[in-house]
């Protein structure tokens, strides 16, 4: 059985994918990585938001 999140929780995951949204970003518009893996890391981002909200529904 999966605990449930506290608010705190919640908003620690939301700053932890704001974040990897935004140096994704950075690395992308600096040359760092290129579309293709600046793309790619966009979609890992969504699959790990839906895997918790899938989890979340579940309850």
């Amino acid at each position: 059985m999966e605990k449930t999140l506290t608010d705190e929780e919640r908003e620690k995951r939301m700053a932890e994918d704001i974040w990897l949204c935004y140096f994704n970003r950075y690395l992308f518009e600096h040359g760092t990585i290129s579309e293709k893996e600046y793309q790619k890391i966009i979609e890992l981002i969504a699959i790990r938001k839906s895997k918790r909200s899938l989890k979340r529904d579940a309850r």
